[in-house]
């Protein structure tokens, strides 16, 4: 009688022991499944940035922003922010009417995207006090995103501010000493 009673005992523990690897193994799944659902929703919305800017929808890109996000320039001047960013980008998209950006890559990881970035425009009007030169320049720029629940919270962009420049005819020259 004791075999039997053991043997039973023993088939509903190993039962139940399965039973909840396998609900934690199903609940491991399913994170992993929900982490690389959101990895890949963040990348769309990187996407989406770099489409609102080329197709100059400032409402479109603002809509991607959380309330207070900051898109960081190199300089506190060219910080982007759903306040400045019509005033921000305006010049740029007179000067460059025809900009693209190419994702040439996108890595994400947890709340964080980063994009390398061909940028392509051809100088059609002032930029800073360049007049136009109806060159076409090609440069990159290097875009991380902070991205909590489907909005930016906060980015940062490095741009090759001095290879557009040289490419719309600038000079770079070692300062004149004073004496």
């Amino acid at each position: 009688m004791k075999k039997p009673l053991f043997a039973v005992s023993l088939v509903i523990l190993l039962c139940f022991t399965f039973s909840c690897q396998n609900k934690a193994k199903k609940a491991e799944l399913e994170k992993m499944r929900t982490t690389a659902a959101t990895v890949e929703q963040n990348k769309t919305i990187a996407r989406q940035l770099h489409e609102a800017l080329d197709s100059q929808n400032v409402n479109r890109l603002i809509e991607l922003l959380a309330p207070g996000a900051v898109i960081h320039g190199a300089e506190p001047q060219e910080d982007v922010t759903a306040e400045n960013a019509a005033q921000f980008l305006g010049p740029f998209y007179q000067a460059f009417p025809d900009l693209t950006h190419s994702i040439e890559d996108i890595i994400a990881e947890g709340d964080k995207v980063v994009a390398r970035v061909l940028i392509q425009a051809t100088h059609k009007g002032e930029l800073e006090g360049i007049p136009p030169t109806g060159n076409r320049v090609k440069y990159y720029q290097i875009t991380i995103l902070q991205i909590v629940d489907g909005k930016i919270k906060e980015g940062w962009r490095i741009t090759d501010t001095l290879g557009c420049l040289m490419q719309l005819g600038m000079e770079l020259k070692p300062r004149e000493i004073k004496k």
